[in-house]
């Protein structure tokens, strides 16, 4: 495993410096992503107020959002590879459209 490098994120408008190895760099910037997403839909409801709360509402939902999965027996890996096996019929369909024009 490589040696922890800084990376520097935005979470509620704020700068945060995070270690992370560089093989973890990805992931980390989707969970960013999902928590930004999440915060957003949590601002957009307008009923919670104060970033502390909405940050706790926004962990809240993606934590739901993850026991559910686990709770109905959903393996992550073959979900990872049916959206990814859809995400190659739809370019092929894409791209064979294409080549009608």
């Amino acid at each position: 495993m490589s040696q922890p490098e800084m990376v520097e994120i935005e979470i509620l408008g704020r700068p945060v410096r995070l270690a992370c190895n560089e093989e973890e760099k990805e992931e980390l910037l989707n969970a960013v992503a999902l928590l930004d997403e999440q915060i957003k839909e949590v601002r957009e409801v307008g009923k919670v107020v104060g970033s502390e709360r909405i940050a706790i509402m926004a962990a809240l939902n993606i934590a739901h959002k993850l026991l559910t999965v686990q709770t109905r027996g959903i393996n992550l890996n073959e979900f990872r590879s049916t959206i990814t096996s859809m995400g190659k019929k739809i370019d092929t369909v894409l791209n064979d459209q294409e080549k009608l024009f």
